[in-house]
């Protein structure tokens, strides 16, 4: 997929501005559908800012995990309890977040712990970042769109037929019915057509 350099610009501009309002690490939550290109979009415009970058994927909870009580349609899915307490408190306190990452082809954990550096800017990039449970840890949102048919087509290059999890899709078109366009603070294209 190519860098979506538009949107990076987009994002490094606004959180320029955004910095001005506050005086600790600013946290800036990327949010959007599966495969909408928020991960390449954090990498470019986290290294353009120096950034720390925290993946809400390396918080997806092992099969069978429980998801406690929640309203939201992805809770099952992540573990923002431990997304709160490894990464995004302490990040937001200037201390380093250390957490265990998922590992999508075991179903459990990688080996050793992944460390982010504390740094003045923290983007928080992956599906259910501006979920009502984090969202009092974030100060700015941005929602990445893409056309769902361009967005399709990247889900089923990176998903096998036999892992496809249609509750997962029908979980996520319910948690951003929740969320329109307006509810963030920043709305950039994803697709690989506005990074030409």
């Amino acid at each position: 997929m190519t860098a979506p350099l538009p949107a990076a610009r987009q994002l490094v501009d606004a959180v320029s501005g955004w910095r001005v309002e506050r005086s600790g690490p600013l946290v800036v939550a990327i949010d959007g559908h599966g495969a909408a290109g928020k991960s390449v979009l954090a990498a470019v415009a986290g290294e353009l800012l120096g950034a720390a970058l925290v993946h809400v994927d390396d918080f997806f909870r092992e099969a069978g995990a429980s998801a406690g009580a929640s309203d939201s349609p992805m809770a099952v899915y992540y573990d923002w309890e431990r997304l709160r307490r490894d990464a995004l408190e302490p990040l937001r306190l200037g201390e380093p977040g250390s957490w265990r990452a998922f590992d999508w082809e075991t179903n459990g954990y990688l080996p050793g712990l992944v460390v982010v550096e504390p740094a003045s800017v923290v983007l928080v990039e992956g599906v259910s970042s501006t979920a009502d449970a984090l969202i009092n840890l974030v100060d700015r949102s941005v929602l990445v769109v893409t056309p769902e048919s361009e967005r399709a087509t990247r889900l089923h290059d990176r998903i096998e037929d036999e892992v496809w999890d249609d509750g997962w899709l029908a979980a996520e078109r319910a948690y951003f019915a929740q969320r329109p366009a307006g509810w963030f603070d920043l709305v950039v294209s994803g697709s690989a057509a506005a990074s030409a």
